[in-house]
């Protein structure tokens, strides 16, 4: 269960504070690493939304917080441009060249549903239900669903700090804009195949 409240206090340099419920005067031991939004700098007054957890010494501490009105945040923008300037970009080179425009189409759909599955999983890892194997993710990503990888990763904060599964995702973006590549200016006998 969610409960409403404001953050009473807050010390950055140690990282932690205390939120007020909404529905009570009690207050409730806030660490940084329970924010989903990272990015952000918590601040005194902010509104948040979270669940309640106890500790071994019987005390309660809030987890799961996120802030009930989140400010624009610029750092995706550029993420959002990449995002869509690549699905563009096959979409426009499959009107100037021999590029089937169904690619452009699963590419989209592909980035969908990858998006939906991250944020599907960035759910299940916080209440500890059965997670979405990283070899999907990644298959969707090679296949042509990196851009809603990315835009995910970075709006969800998840799967950005695990360096393994960061390079293997990596390694993903490289062989699908390769794959692009060739298929653009490669072997015209296969884009005919594909074509047909």
């Amino acid at each position: 269960m969610r409960h409403n409240g404001v953050l009473v206090k807050w010390n950055e340099d140690k990282g932690f504070g205390f939120v007020q419920m909404a529905s009570s005067q009690q207050q409730t031991f806030a660490h940084i690493k329970e924010f989903e939004n990272r990015r952000r700098k918590p601040k005194v007054g902010d509104e948040v939304t979270f669940k309640l957890q106890q500790q071994p010494d019987g005390k309660l501490r809030a987890t799961g917080i996120a802030y009930v009105r989140e400010s624009i945040d610029w750092f995706m923008i550029p993420i959002l441009i990449i995002a869509m300037s690549y699905i563009g970009g096959v979409g426009y080179a499959s009107l100037v060249t021999d590029l089937p425009v169904e690619v452009s189409w699963v590419f989209a759909l592909l980035s969908a549903v990858t998006y939906l599955l991250y944020a599907l999983d960035k759910r299940a890892a916080q209440q500890s239900n059965q997670r979405t194997p990283e070899k999907v993710l990644h298959w969707l990503s090679v296949l042509g669903g990196w851009p809603g990888a990315l835009i995910a990763q970075q709006q969800f904060r998840h799967k950005t700090r695990k360096t393994s599964f960061r390079v293997e995702y990596y390694m993903t973006v490289i062989l699908n804009v390769a794959a692009v590549c060739y298929l653009v200016f490669g072997d015209s006998e296969l884009l005919a195949w594909i074509g047909k």
